[in-house]
């Protein structure tokens, strides 16, 4: 009973390998399968198992939706106001070395 109900939840998700493939085989414009990895995981699309990433069909078209400028903007600040991880690491070190 699994062997047939597995691949039916399967059947609409493809990794970014395969879609990278199908854009540049369909339109001729290549685009890396890194580039999809990334854009799905930004815009909130991309199911993880493991490490292996999963897209689901239907959000293909928001894949290839352009960014506007003011959400890359947005973007862009959000991630300059997140506290560098780095800089709060040696700001702790500082304070426990005074102790």
């Amino acid at each position: 009973m699994s062997e047939t109900v597995a691949p039916t939840i399967l059947d609409g998700l493809l990794t970014p390998e395969e879609i990278a493939r199908r854009i540049t085989a369909s339109s001729g414009v290549n685009i890396t399968a890194r580039t999809i990895w990334e854009k799905a995981r930004r815009i909130g699309v991309a199911r993880k198992i493991g490490r292996a990433m999963l897209i689901a069909v239907e959000d293909i078209p928001l894949l290839l939706k352009e960014e506007t400028k003011s959400e890359k903007r947005e973007r862009l600040m959000l991630k300059s106001s997140r506290p560098d991880a780095l800089a709060m690491l040696r700001q702790f070190r500082k304070k426990g070395a005074r102790s």
